[in-house]
């Protein structure tokens, strides 16, 4: 009671800091948690039994609680694998539709999609489309255009006017250069521009000869206008990178075009050699005014040409050399441009040149005459176009519109190419767009996951924060705060978004993860979000947040506040079992998700969480359990029962998955110990598992019908039923896994009662069975029946044999000696052992029991075949004789061999024998004095009983058969086979043999010396002294004389008794008298030749009374060699014999004796003994 009180106190504390159920869950009604259809089988399961009270359907129902408990541990697996429909939405009540736009912003957009595609300029690739109607027909569809509207609006774009294109070109870096310099080296550097359009006939000449940067002056003067060959603001010039051969420029330029169709871009790489060269002139182009300037610049030019021409080997030094050009033509240039190497080519045959130079090169438009482009920037621009595509294309998806990847048609894809190179977006700005629109389009309707990680890495590719500024920084920074907040709010709502039975939604949880944990490394997010920096802890406490929102959706569905006593029970197993696969799932499917992706350990915060508020809830559950069972008139039900097994079960399953936990996480678990919550409550289950079992087994023994189960197997149906109810008793203690070392020796102390009582029960039910069975069949299935009952048995036994290793007593050993000591482990020990070595003498006994029934039947045949040998006549051989005796066992042993196990075969047998054998000696025993002939037989019947039973080392072993009765009995014919002088020599060798082991003796004793002279052959006997005599007088001494005499009488016949003087009134008299007797050598070489004293006690009116008597055998003093048979005998050390005290009549040799009426000698023998014994019983 004490161990109550203390746990309800702890309970009232615990319920003190935490809040009660109802006052937690009346709030705002929270969403329905979602229960994954298993566990819904499982809540159906429980709710729907109640109670049948049947023994059978409670240890069912006990199972189906472990395996229920079993499918949990296995649900979000199986879950997982059989679930292939849709993922649930990931939008409903978070964020509203997106503003769609306006008419007037739509025709707006349209009308800068018409321009753009009218304006197209680049080669375009193999998956745009090149047909400008198939364009103009899609952008209807797309911005729900009708076909007056399209005609208006193109008819005003045809009339505006066109595009001005630019160039932007970008001199990155060259390979491979021609070495120029005498140290292995040139000083590169570049020099570029456009060439304008070109006739027809110069378009040939260009092919008979490739431009470069250098006219001769007689050439130049020819010419009216140096602008016909090169416009002077289209030259631009590189630094120059001293000592490489492969430079890195890194350089941007950018370039009016005059005609993209016609236009071309020519680029020179020289090698710098003097202070001012072709470089510096370059620079100075724009300074240049007349003639004369350019006079100038290009006399710089046939300086290198004088230098680098086939013919100026001569020429002058410090001219710089030309390593390659390029001539690309604009109308060559893709949509998206180039980013490339280009081979440097040679100005002429003569020209050798080698190497590679990286450009890329960007056609976009630098004017553009539409409304829109002159009220917003071209980024906003591309967006809005964007989004509106985005919207027609994913809402004709037809197919998993949820994984939609973001592609986009053809005729779209070819407009987004166009505007954005047109408009001068970079690849970042592109980046950035793609990932608003299509951010902020999933937030509305939800796309492939993997296509965002995708728009992320792209913008981390390209980052450049120098780049990122302004509107779009901010624009950027918003679009990475409001899918942050998107994804946090599924991460709170994951166990309704992306359930574990969805193996769609698991993988979008993944890619979602994947995103977000992509997100928090990348640059441009730390950038742009710098207070943003510990999304992890975001992470977690969403995470905590929508556990506690799970849990309460979960108490307010199974509402555990409601009903009676039990049904808030039954309810809180429905929580705690929802609890456990939450807690499987986000250890076998979300934590994994979670630590590869964001690095947030979600099982550990939301375990943590949810044991949490199952421990203060089942907490006041099981206070008011306790509280109810600490009633005196209050009986666990075993509906109760089973309920509070199946909580406990579903709470040790919740704690068992602590072991998961970082060791970090594992301290102040709110479930340590929980099972004390449970100690009072499992005494009251063990006793109703106890009656349950009891009535399983008397249903068992009312069903069996004795009869074998299989061939092979020897005991029936009962004893497997018994085993198997032990089995569950066992399994289920098992699975409670009483963590407690004291509680768990407390109840396995129980337990084990339980089996042994149930077991001795067992054993009673089927032998009454057997014994009320009897009536009315044969004898050899009635032999049968009690072998198969003695089987089960012994079934049962066994299995109680093995309860220190099933029960796993040894651990409960070593947990009391940690808590206890020594002290506690012996308790252990002698408790348990107790118990078990009482229950097998029990099991024993009934099996000896049943044993004796079973022989009992063979009494009657058994006698009568013993009869048969002792009535035969000596005319029939002993084989005849016992041959009806063996062959009625031998037809016994072959049904016995058959119906028992190895174990009761041998304790029948055994039994048997002894049976046999006690038949025999009371057959022998009621024939005493007959002929040796008689106990000839007897013993030839013996020995071949013995062979019969050992049988050659299968049957009994020899010790076993030849040790008790069979001593005894064998004894017995061995004497009765002698005759009446061997028999009384053998009752003084008995004699002699009982006085060797004598070595102290409540009749006291006396002293004596013994010499035998040898050549007189005379002994010599001194009778010194007696001590410590028995009072056999009135006045409490004796008066006591000591009678000396040779025996056997018939070996001594001339020998007479001699006596001493009597003295009296003494216990311990002074003798020292000698006495002579005459003794040959053939008189003492016999083994029973003895002297006898007999201390008698000496009456005046009556015969004298006998006070003991002890025997010395002359083999001790007369034998040659002896020191009492040398002339130095006189000065022996005397001995001491003790005198005892036995009744003749005791000694089966007196019996034998007695029974040979026609024999003197036996008879006188018998008559001197009686009066010995006749004075001993008149005392």
């Amino acid at each position: 009671m004490s161990t109550l009180l203390d746990l309800k106190s702890s309970v009232l504390r615990q319920v003190q800091r935490s809040q009660s159920l109802r006052g937690r869950r009346e709030p705002s009604p929270a969403p329905s948690p979602t229960i994954p259809s298993p566990l819904a089988t499982l809540c159906s399961d429980t709710t729907g039994h109640r109670v049948a009270e049947g023994s059978e359907e409670f240890f069912e129902r006990m199972s189906g609680i472990l395996q229920k408990q079993e499918r949990m541990l296995h649900a979000g697996q199986s879950e997982r694998e059989s679930c292939l429909a849709p993922p649930p939405p990931e939008h409903a009540g978070q964020v509203p539709a997106p503003d769609r736009a306006t008419r007037k912003e739509l025709d707006l957009l349209y009308e800068e999609a018409i321009y753009t595609v009218v304006n197209r300029v680049g080669v375009p690739s193999p998956e745009y489309v090149t047909n400008e109607w198939d364009i103009f027909t899609y952008l209807q569809k797309a911005f729900d255009m009708g076909q007056e509207e399209h005609d208006i609006i193109l008819q005003r774009v045809q009339e505006s006017q066109r595009a001005s294109f630019s160039l932007r070109v970008s001199v990155m870096k060259g390979k491979n250069l021609m070495a120029k310099d005498a140290n292995g080296y040139s000083d590169p550097y570049c020099m570029l521009g456009l060439l304008l359009g070109q006739s027809p006939r110069e378009t040939e000449e260009k092919k008979e000869r490739k431009f470069s940067f250098r006219k001769r002056r007689e050439k130049l003067e020819k010419r009216g206008s140096v602008r016909e060959v090169l416009a002077a603001q289209s030259i631009q010039v590189t630094e120059v990178k001293p000592e490489t051969l492969n430079p890195v420029w890194n350089e941007h330029f950018v370039f009016e075009i005059d005609d993209v169709n016609s236009d071309l871009l020519h680029l020179d790489i020289w090698d710098h050699d003097d202070d001012v060269s072709v470089a510096e002139a370059c620079k100075k182009l724009n300074e240049v005014s007349g003639f004369r300037g350019m006079g100038r610049y290009f006399k710089q030019i046939a300086k290198s040409v004088r230098a680098n021409g086939a013919a100026g080997s001569g020429g002058e030094e410090n001219a710089d050399d030309f390593l390659g050009c390029l001539n690309i033509p604009l109308n060559e240039i893709p949509v998206v441009g180039y980013d490339k190497w280009f081979k440097l080519e040679p100005r002429s045959s003569a020209s050798k040149v080698q190497g590679e130079c990286h450009l890329i090169l960007r056609l976009f438009s630098s004017q553009r005459d539409t409304t829109l482009s002159k009220r917003e920037s071209n980024v906003n621009i591309h967006k809005k176009i964007l989004s509106q595509i985005l919207e027609y294309e994913h809402s004709h998806i037809q197919v998993e519109p949820y994984n939609w990847n973001g592609q986009v048609s053809p005729p779209a894809w070819t407009v987004l190419s166009h505007h954005a190179a047109q408009a001068d977006l970079s690849p970042l700005q592109q980046a950035i767009i793609r990932w608003q629109c299509y951010s902020s389009h999933h937030r509305s309707q939800r796309m492939c996951y993997s296509l965002l990680l995708r728009l992320l890495r792209t913008i981390d590719a390209e980052w450049d924060s120098a780049a990122v500024h302004g509107e779009l920084g901010s624009h950027l920074a918003d679009s990475f705060g409001s899918y942050i907040e998107y994804c946090l709010g599924l991460i709170k709502n994951m166990r309704q978004v992306f359930p574990c039975s969805n193996s769609a939604a698991v993988i979008r949880c993944e890619l979602m993860l994947r995103g977000v944990g992509h997100l928090q490394s990348m640059q441009a997010f730390r950038t742009m979000c710098p207070l943003r920096s510990q999304l992890h802890l975001e992470i977690a406490t969403v995470i905590k947040k929508g556990t506690v929102e799970w849990y309460e959706a979960t108490i307010a569905h199974f509402k555990p506040d409601e009903g009676s006593l039990e049904e808030q029970l039954r309810r809180l197993v429905l929580v705690v079992d929802a609890v456990c696969s939450d807690v499987q799932r986000g250890h076998s499917v979300f934590n994994k998700l979670f630590h590869s992706t964001v690095k947030v350990e979600f099982f550990s915060i939301s375990y943590r969480q949810l044991e949490k508020l199952v421990a203060d809830d089942v907490c006041v559950a099981m206070e008011r359990v306790c509280g109810t069972l600490e009633q005196e008139s209050s009986r666990l039900t075993q509906a109760m029962g089973e309920t509070l097994f199946e909580l406990y079960m579903s709470l040790k399953t919740l704690k068992r998955f602590r072991e998961f936990l970082p060791l970090r996480d594992t301290k102040m678990l709110a479930l340590t110990g929980f099972h004390n919550w449970f100690k009072s409550s499992i005494h009251k289950w063990l006793n109703i598992v106890h009656e349950r079992s009891c009535d399983r087994i008397r249903r068992a023994v009312e069903m069996d019908q004795l009869d074998r189960v299989e061939q092979q197997v020897k005991h029936s149906s009962s004893a497997m039923d018994v085993i198997a109810y032990f089995c569950q008793v066992r399994e289920l203690w098992a699975q409670l896994a009483w963590p407690d070392s004291s509680g768990a020796f407390i109840f396995i102390t129980r337990l084990t009662d339980n089996f042994c009582s149930e077991a001795v029960c067992y054993s009673e039910l089927i032998k009454r069975k057997v014994e009320r069975s009897q009536l009315g069949r044969d004898h050899k299935s009635l032999t049968v029946q009690m072998c198969t009952a003695l089987n089960d048995i012994e079934h049962v036994r066994l299995y109680l044999g093995n309860l220190p290793r099933e029960m796993d007593w040894r651990g409960v050993e070593q947990a009391m000696e940690e808590s206890c000591g020594p002290e506690g482990k012996e308790q252990v020990n002698k408790s348990l052992n107790g118990q078990l070595y009482n229950a097998d003498l029990d099991l024993l006994r009934e099996a000896k029991r049943l044993i004796t029934v079973l022989t009992d039947k063979m009494l009657s045949e058994l006698k009568r075949y013993i009869q048969h040998i002792s009535l035969s006549p000596d005319s029939i051989n002993n084989d005849e004789a016992v041959s009806p005796l063996m062959k009625y066992l031998d037809n016994t042993l072959v049904i016995l061999s058959e119906s028992l196990v190895k174990e009761n075969l041998s304790r029948v047998l055994q039994s048997l024998w002894e049976v046999v054998l006690r038949m025999i000696q009371d057959t022998v025993a009621e024939n005493r004095g007959v002929q040796a002939e008689f106990y000839t037989r007897f013993q030839y019947t013996v020995e071949a009983l013995v062979q019969f039973f050992h049988a050659e080392g299968e049957g009994l072993a020899l010790e076993n058969l030849k040790s008790g009765d069979y001593k005894v009995l064998e004894e017995e014919l061995r004497l009765n086979k002698c005759s009446s002088f061997e028999l009384i020599e053998q009752y003084f060798l008995e004699k002699i043999s009982q006085q060797r082991i004598l070595k102290h003796s409540k009749f006291g004793r006396v002293s004596v010396k013994c010499y035998y002279d040898a050549p007189e052959q005379r002994l010599t006997v001194e009778i010194l002294h007696a001590a410590d005599l028995i009072a056999l007088d009135a006045n409490g001494l004796s008066d006591p004389f000591v009678i000396v005499e040779l025996c056997p009488h018939h070996l001594f016949p001339m020998a007479k008794s001699q006596r001493t003087q009597v003295k009296l009134k003494t216990l311990h008299p002074v003798f020292d008298e000698f006495f002579y007797f005459h003794v040959s050598p053939e008189q003492y070489r016999h083994r029973c030749a003895c002297l006898t004293f007999t201390v008698m006690d000496y009456d005046w009116l009556s015969t004298n009374d006998f006070a003991g008597e002890a025997v010395a055998p002359l083999s001790d003093f007369c034998w040659p060699g002896r020191p009492n048979a040398t002339p130095a005998g006189k000065t022996v050390q005397p001995f001491i014999l003790h005198l005892s005290r036995q009744k003749p009549s005791e000694k089966p040799i007196m019996k034998m004796l007695e029974a040979r009426t026609g024999e003197r000698e036996a008879q006188e023998f018998v008559r001197r003994l009686k009066e010995i014994e006749k004075s001993m019983e008149e005392e």
